[in-house]
């Protein structure tokens, strides 16, 4: 919240076209918050909100703006090695059009880890697993981004990078060019 602008944001609207933008800020008096750069993971294509609980995303907005957007939500608890929640879905999830990474060990009900999986598999997408350790190095925060010629690249930290297995980067690169 207090890394929001509403300069940047209105550059933003003049510089690209906005469709529409919801605003979910007067409930921070309430004590509500639903940060959507990182507590939700989006899979725009299939209409998928993925989100883990945590004092950043809560459940009522999270319900919001799935209606607002017409989203499938699926909804998680995940927790770190301390048994502390995860505050962000991005630390431990990405999504891009032909895979997902997801690291289902911070996930400790099965039922939840299957829903995630499920969701996951009925679009078609690869999933791609990674481990807490891999998490500790970004992994789980790559981005998947598309040129202006329709080329996907996906762009990490070289920290994430160099955490990945052959497999992991092999599977990445099969649709897309990795960048760190």
């Amino acid at each position: 919240r207090a890394e929001r602008r509403e300069d940047i944001i209105s550059w933003i609207e003049k510089k690209f076209r906005v469709k529409q933008r919801y605003s979910f800020e007067g409930f921070e008096e309430e004590g509500l918050i639903l940060e959507g750069t990182g507590s939700m993971v989006l899979d725009r294509e299939n209409q998928t909100v993925y989100a883990c609980l945590s004092p950043r995303t809560d459940p009522a907005l999270l319900d919001r703006f799935a209606l607002l957007r017409n989203y499938t939500k699926v909804v998680f608890n995940a927790i770190d090695q301390k048994f502390n929640p995860v505050y962000h879905t991005n630390v431990i999830m990405a999504m891009g059009k032909h895979e997902a990474i997801l690291c289902s060990e911070c996930i400790p009900n099965d039922a939840e880890k299957k829903a995630i999986s499920d969701s996951i598999h009925s679009t078609g997408k690869t999933l791609i697993e990674i481990t807490w350790s891999q998490v500790l190095n970004f992994a789980g925060n790559m981005l998947q981004l598309r040129n202006a010629a329709g080329d996907l690249y996906w762009v990490m930290s070289s920290s994430a990078y160099d955490s990945l297995t052959y497999e992991q980067k092999t599977g990445l690169q099969k649709q897309a060019r990795i960048i760190h």
